[in-house]
């Protein structure tokens, strides 16, 4: 996604859609950006002159012309939405000929998601995607794949939320965060997920899957990293070659700090096909 984003000039047009307050940080790249979610107020709200739009909307209706949008991302977002199929067609009417879209899921039928749903009853996940469900669901509106990648889980959700969120959660993970015992899970769930990822080719530690698909041509210079490495305070991924000029051992383990946070974390050795 970054490659993407980075590529694109001051005059096209990200759309994001269930942005929150930014799926993506804004401020690292030169594009013009327009943030969608149900959740905000109905007057939309201009930040950064003339660069970025907050704006109230519904992804099955989104209000905006056909073939206006240069990228649309949908950031972990599309477990949210109830009405899957309209979305989907909506995405690719907006989209330019030539358009780029990238979706992050998580694997609605592994570990990480049954684990999520378990600990905050459904956490608001309506869908559960499937690599090749997705895919088809996708393409049938016209878009075609042009890469994906394998994406692993921090288990972040585990740290406790901002006070806005608080009211919202189940009884028993308030409990847990005020006891302080998600610190401790979170640690265990990163490293023996891994481990067994490792040595019994499971994937336990997978969240899910990043597509980036396309109205036109599906060839392009780059290829989407699988990340093993991902930050369990901020959830960025970095690849192992980043991280070992930072390594410092602790015991018998190796650390790093997250270069986008600053944050200690365990390292791991990525198996195969992972960066």
């Amino acid at each position: 996604m970054d490659t993407i984003l980075e590529s694109l000039s001051p005059d096209q047009l990200v759309l994001d859609i269930g942005s929150g307050h930014g799926s993506f940080q804004y401020s690292k790249y030169n594009s013009r950006i327009l943030a969608i979610d149900v959740a905000f107020d109905a007057t939309p709200r201009l930040v950064s002159p003339d660069r970025i739009l907050y704006a109230r909307g519904d992804s099955q209706a989104l209000p905006l012309a056909s073939g206006t949008i240069d990228f649309a991302v949908c950031n972990h977002s599309l477990e949210h939405v109830a009405r899957i199929r309209e979305t989907l067609a909506e995405l690719a009417r907006v989209l330019k000929p030539d358009g780029f879209l990238w979706i992050s899921v998580p694997n609605g039928f592994g570990f990480d998601d049954a684990l999520y749903r378990l600990l905050y009853d459904g956490g608001g996940h309506v869908n559960r995607f499937s690599f090749e469900g997705l895919k088809s669901a996708v393409e049938s509106n016209g878009l075609r794949l042009v890469q994906h990648s394998t994406l692993t889980s921090s288990f972040i959700y585990c740290n406790r939320p901002d006070d806005a969120a608080w009211p919202y959660l189940p009884r028993r993970s308030k409990v847990m965060h005020t006891i302080g015992v998600f610190r401790p899970i979170s640690v265990m769930l990163n490293a023996v997920t891994r481990l067994l990822d490792r040595s019994c080719h499971t994937q336990l530690s997978q969240y899910g899957w990043g597509f980036l698909l396309r109205k036109g041509p599906t060839a392009v210079q780059f290829t989407l990293p699988s990340y093993f490495n991902v930050c369990a305070s901020c959830g960025s991924g970095h690849s192992i070659h980043t991280l070992r000029t930072g390594v410092y051992r602790r015991w018998v383990f190796q650390f790093y700090r997250c270069p986008r946070c600053d944050k200690s974390n365990l390292l791991f050795i990525p198996p195969a096909g992972f960066d």
